[in-house]
């Protein structure tokens, strides 16, 4: 067996944990937010793990109930609002303020218009009691839910960690 240097162990112990509840496998926004943050924390050399998590799984659902939530999607909000969802191809337009930061990540299929799409679940979503996807939770803590931050704020948060 290997011994271990004490500074090892506790480089070990000292490592951030980043978590992405989302769909499985995951949506646009999900793969996305999930990619972004892995080149964000090698970029910044951040010692992270970044795990995603599907909503239904029991870590997801027992997050959110520490936050008096349920996990779910903007689907799922929709239907406790009795709301019939519009599901149209949503792409980026020219004008997109986001096209600028996210080029390279578009192969997703997410896309800012997509975000403003669903916003009106995202801003619904706690006040009918979900903890909508993609949810970010950073070393135990909500940092944000329901869409894609812009990559400025994920920086900010990120940095943090340092």
């Amino acid at each position: 067996m290997l011994k271990m240097k004490i500074t090892d162990k506790i480089n070990m112990n000292d490592k951030n944990r980043i978590e992405i509840i989302g769909t499985q496998p995951p949506c646009p926004r999900c793969r996305l937010l999930t990619d972004v943050i892995k080149d964000k924390i090698s970029e910044l050399k951040i010692n992270a793990e970044v795990k995603h998590i599907g909503f239904k799984e029991p870590e997801a659902v027992e997050f959110a109930k520490t936050l008096g939530l349920q996990p779910g999607t903007s689907s799922i909000v929709a239907q406790i609002l009795n709301i019939v969802m519009e599901h149209k191809k949503i792409t980026p337009d020219d004008n997109s303020p986001f096209n600028v930061e996210y080029d390279e990540y578009l192969y997703t299929g997410w896309s800012y218009e997509l975000d403003e799409h669903l916003r009106y679940f995202e801003n619904k979503a706690q006040e009918v009691g979900i903890l909508m996807t993609p949810a970010i939770v950073i070393n135990g803590k909500l940092k944000h839910a329901g869409s894609v931050p812009r990559i400025s704020k994920l920086t900010e948060w990120l940095s943090e960690l340092k």
